[in-house]
């Protein structure tokens, strides 16, 4: 597993987003073909990113997301989409900016040289061992981390993931994410080479992954929302790969768990699509009350939560698998406290969707058969993907 064919399964799944939002938007009655060129300048730029060696060109390409993310979140063309849309660019660019702050004092830390690229600089970090290296690696990890979502710069994850349509949340969510951890990385093997340090940031990142998945758990719980608790699925996912930096895993395991990232995200709001459509309402609660919801739905919702968390073959059980392999050979072992977050969360969503599993039968809701039709065999084509990827993981990698 590399980079190579981490960007395939990344064009793959952006390709299966990008012709679910032509062939089956729903969320406004905006020109799609007009909105889809975002979309494209969203993508070359994750990649771009991926593949740059200079961190302050890569951190361009993660800048541009940002400016793009902020239009297709405004999609949906309601005031609370827009406001959302200014929020989350505010909070990423202030992000952002101090990540972009600590590599100017990272580069000026190492004064003997005025290149950003990146394995220039990790070579001359054992010998420049001073406040201002240590104090880039903090600001950078910090400001990469907001963008990445977690705690305490959390809050335009819920936001945005619960406003924006379903295809876009899919993108931000997949794409993103994964671009932040390749620039987070090498950070983290900096830190890891900077043996004088007063506390190291890659434990911090840690810590803020730690405080992010118990939040989402806690709002997952609390909320009646259906947006709102997919959103929370995405964000402890999200805190899961602060852990998976911190273990600092070889290359090929690292691509092969962002590749399952993609993969799960893109899975989890396109069946999200789906079960908003044929329910008509984001309440649980409203949802439970009319005792209806079409059979296809409902099971495509349970599918995906198995995958996104406990089904044996599923990328993200191996991972889990994976992760607790390496702490137990590092001699990690509370990390197997933290697997056990993601298995309470996996409950808590049964005890709030299990009684759906037992309305009587009924078609897919009238007026959006078309749309829906399309939706479910993309969300089915996704889902045979990511089991596939799943098997592949298992055979390599266990």
């Amino acid at each position: 597993m590399n980079l190579y064919i981490l960007s395939i399964i990344a064009f793959v799944t952006f390709l299966i987003l990008f012709l679910l939002l032509l062939l089956a938007f729903t969320k406004s009655n905006e020109k799609i073909s007009s909105w889809s060129l975002l979309t494209v300048f969203l993508f070359i730029a994750s990649i771009l990113s991926w593949w740059s060696d200079d961190m302050t060109l890569r951190w361009v390409f993660l800048e541009a997301t940002s400016l793009v993310s902020a239009l297709l979140i405004s999609l949906s063309r309601t005031e609370k989409s827009i406001e959302v849309a200014w929020q989350f660019l505010l909070l990423n660019s202030f992000g952002l900016g101090l990540a972009f702050m600590g590599l100017i004092i990272l580069s000026y830390g190492i004064h003997s040289s005025v290149t950003m690229n990146t394995f220039e600089i990790m070579k001359l970090i054992p010998s420049h061992q001073n406040l201002l290296v240590e104090a880039g690696l903090w600001l950078t990890v910090f400001g990469y981390s907001s963008k990445l979502g977690l705690f305490p710069n959390h809050f335009w994850v819920t936001n945005t993931y619960s406003e924006s349509p379903s295809q876009i949340s899919a993108m931000l969510s997949s794409l993103v994410s994964t671009s932040v951890c390749i620039a987070l990385r090498p950070i983290l093997q900096m830190d890891a080479l900077y043996t004088d340090k007063h506390f190291s940031s890659s434990f911090g990142l840690l810590i803020l992954g730690l405080m992010t998945i118990v939040y989402s758990l806690w709002v997952a719980y609390e909320s009646l929302d259906i947006r709102k608790v997919f959103s929370q699925i995405a964000l402890m996912h999200s805190g899961m790969l602060a852990v998976v930096l911190y273990l600092n895993l070889p290359d090929n395991v690292f691509y092969y768990i962002l590749g399952g990232n993609i993969l799960t995200k893109a899975l989890l709001f396109t069946s999200l699509g789906i079960f908003r459509i044929d329910s008509g309402t984001r309440n649980i609660q409203d949802i439970k009350n009319s005792n209806s919801i079409s059979k296809i739905a409902s099971y495509l919702l349970f599918i995906t939560f198995g995958v996104s968390f406990i089904v044996p073959f599923s990328p993200i059980f191996v991972t889990d698998l994976i992760i607790l392999k390496s702490a137990v050979s590092l001699g990690k072992f509370w990390v197997i406290l933290v697997l056990i977050l993601p298995i309470i969360f996996f409950l808590v969503l049964l005890y709030k969707f299990f009684p759906i599993l037992g309305f009587p039968y009924r078609p897919i809701k009238e007026g959006y058969e078309k749309a829906m039709q399309r939706r479910i065999i993309f969300c089915i084509l996704l889902l045979l993907l990511l089991v596939s990827y799943g098997f592949y993981g298992l055979f390599n990698f266990l």
